[in-house]
């Protein structure tokens, strides 16, 4: 079964005119289910005009135990943030799954380290959770955070970020870049994109001093970053990445590959389960959620890994891959929300999740 569990909204704080903080209480005996590592999101399920929806925002705090936030901003068409923001209010309850997700990083008391994070709109969210508890948790460790946005009121966070700023002044580095704003200096003025960290990096920043740099903002954004980083002498794999949504592919079967009836063995909770295909753009999960499997996901993007399941005999294909890292694939895992059999005999495991 997916790991669902009903918990109370504790309160709703807004934090720009278009985003709220939502702030679960987890009572005791669930505590340990919802330990997460900075970085990992939760998945929200409500039903909405009689269709369930599901989506997973980044947790964005805990500042205690018995307490979870996340941080919803409204999207042009978002279903599910509209209705967060109109109708999720004190005292409700909401199905929460356990945190999932790679990205992010788990502080070490001893280590000493120098990190990077940059961030564009909502893609803050996943980064003050990382951000807060490094600091927090190595003493000796420094951060730098490169932060775009419209402008100063469109921010968010921007109270919790001055805090710790005051907090730790000498260790955080806070660089906000404001693209309808105009400032004193040219350099913070604009998108955060290639040019914008080159010049960075040419007066402000020695890229190649950061230990680990993470990512997360509108796709064009990341993409930049990422490829902007590696030229100025970041290794690949120091480069982490969020992505909230994806351009929107369709996973499509490969032609000739099989027919309508191809059928794929799924293994969930012990048990296995035969479950067909009958349509030629369906993919592994969506054909076991229309013949009532209970299996886990949230995006159906390629980007939340929630889906992930791991073929154990016959091949699949995946159309998209935003969240599964080299040696996962080589194992053996794919996102059950992308693939599509490419031989008759597949079996994939939702219980194998050794490499989370």
């Amino acid at each position: 079964m997916t790991t669902f569990h009903s918990l109370t909204v504790a309160k709703v704080e807004s934090e720009t005119r278009d985003a709220v903080t939502i702030t679960f209480a987890v009572p005791q005996p669930l505590q340990e289910a919802y330990r997460f590592r900075p970085g990992q999101h939760l998945t929200l399920k409500a039903s909405f005009d009689g269709e369930e929806l599901r989506r997973c925002y980044s947790i964005c705090r805990s500042y205690l135990p018995g307490e979870i936030s996340v941080a919803v901003k409204a999207i042009e068409g978002g279903r599910f943030s509209r209705y967060a923001r109109e109708h999720i209010r004190q005292g409700m309850t909401l199905e929460v799954m356990v945190p999932q997700g790679h990205f992010g990083y788990q502080p070490q008391a001893e280590r000493q380290g120098r990190y990077l994070a940059i961030a564009a709109g909502s893609g803050i969210t996943p980064m003050l959770a990382i951000i807060a508890t490094t600091l927090q948790t190595e003493p000796e460790s420094q951060f730098t955070l490169i932060y775009g946005n419209r402008t100063s009121q469109s921010m968010m966070f921007r109270q919790a970020l001055a805090d710790l700023k005051d907090k730790y002044p000498q260790r955080l580095q806070l660089l906000c870049i404001f693209s309808q704003e105009t400032l004193d200096s040219d350099l913070l003025h604009g998108r955060i994109d290639g040019e914008k960290l080159q010049s960075l990096g040419a007066s402000l920043i020695n890229f190649r001093l950061y230990d680990e740099a993470f990512i997360c903002g509108p796709a064009a954004m990341m993409d930049d970053a990422e490829t902007a980083l590696k030229a100025l002498g970041m290794p690949d794999k120091t480069i982490h990445l969020e992505r909230f949504n994806t351009p929107g592919t369709r996973v499509k079967r490969s032609v000739n590959v099989q027919s309508d009836g191809q059928k794929v063995t799924v293994r969930q909770d012990g048990r296995d389960r035969e479950i067909v295909l009958n349509a030629d753009d369906e993919s592994i999960l969506d054909a076991a959620l229309r013949q009532g499997a209970d299996l886990p996901y949230a995006c159906k993007g390629g980007v939340c890994a929630t889906c992930k399941c791991k073929v154990l005999r016959g091949k699949v294909a995946m159309e998209t891959n935003y969240s599964l890292e080299p040696d996962e694939l080589a194992a053996g895992y794919v996102l059950s929300c992308q693939a599509l059999p490419l031989t008759s005999d597949v079996v994939v495991d939702f219980d194998a999740k050794g490499m989370a």
